[in-house]
């Protein structure tokens, strides 16, 4: 069995905060968005990323309950945390775990597991996109504070545990090096702007930093799926109206008008082109257009 080092921090829940005796010690997840990814979420509106986060710790709150009880899970999602884990051959150790280097900085592992008397870490992810980047600082970080914390334990791999509604994966998440992580909390410790060393290959231009292409990916999936489930919701009112006959309808701060179907008629300029070349080229006129880009979304490859 492994016996894990019990650390002295209090975490209070309901304030998230990390106490050390009368010190109070920074968390993990602040440091990174104040360092690494200061825009990730600064276009969101704020009721989204409530909404996104409650969602969150209910259902690590679930997944938790799973581990610690054996008891059926109350969720899809936790059903699917389990047989994640348990596919991949790994016993709980602990959940929730807290770690501190006891001066500076504390947080809580989501999932400490063990296969083969080796320690492996994990996060819990519940976001529309897993994103790997922001799990390798994060997870390297908690690996190097548990190692310090554990100094004759070596954590042997790193998990990122996304799900979403009724679907799930165990993703391998590369560790940063201890000198990157080190590097980090040392500028945050100063009060400097930490600054990546990674290098870009010579046939690439780094336009952009990487943590604003990661923010551009995050916001163009996160409005494809509002505007999927906008158009989803949308339909289900408009034949909720039509049904019945319902032409206005105030819910409060939502107001809706239906309107019924009908013909309209339009021009065709396509067949007018065809059929009056010469007219159709005394009416065209010139008009400037602003520049623009095209963002396309590739899928990740696995």
């Amino acid at each position: 069995m492994i016996d894990l080092v019990k650390s002295s921090v209090v975490f209070n829940e309901e304030d998230h905060t990390y106490f050390l005796g009368d010190k109070e010690l920074k968390g993990i997840t602040g440091m990174i968005s104040r360092q690494l990814f200061p825009d990730k979420y600064k276009e969101v509106p704020e009721f989204v990323l409530k909404r996104a986060a409650e969602k969150g710790s209910r259902i690590h709150g679930q997944c938790q309950f799973v581990d610690c009880t054996g008891l059926p899970p109350e969720s899809v999602e936790a059903e699917n945390y389990l047989k994640e884990r348990m596919n991949a051959g790994y016993k709980v150790v602990a959940n929730e775990y807290t770690v501190s280097d006891n001066e500076y900085f504390a947080s809580n592992i989501d999932c400490v597991w063990s296969k083969d008397e080796r320690i492996s870490i994990a996060d819990i992810k519940t976001t529309y996109n897993l994103d790997k980047e922001y799990l390798s600082w994060q997870l390297s970080i908690y690996a190097y504070l548990f190692e310090m914390q554990n100094p004759l334990i070596k954590v042997d791999k790193l998990f990122g545990v996304w799900l979403r509604g009724d679907k799930s994966e165990l993703v391998p998440i590369a560790r940063k090096s201890d000198t990157e992580v080190q590097r980090l909390l040392e500028c945050e410790i100063n009060g400097e702007q930490f600054l990546t060393t990674t290098l870009v290959p010579a046939d690439e231009k780094q336009l952009v930093p990487m943590k604003l292409v990661n923010t551009i990916i995050e916001m163009e999936e996160q409005a494809s799926f509002i505007s999927e489930r906008q158009k989803e919701y949308k339909e289900k009112l408009k034949t909720a109206m039509r049904d019945n006959g319902v032409k206005s309808w105030d819910a409060g701060r939502m107001k809706v008008s239906y309107t019924p179907p009908s013909q309209s008629k339009s021009f065709d300029t396509k067949k007018f082109q065809e059929d009056y070349p010469e007219l159709y080229t005394k009416y065209l006129k010139t008009a400037n257009k602003a520049d623009s880009i095209r963002i396309t979304i590739r899928e990740e490859v696995k």
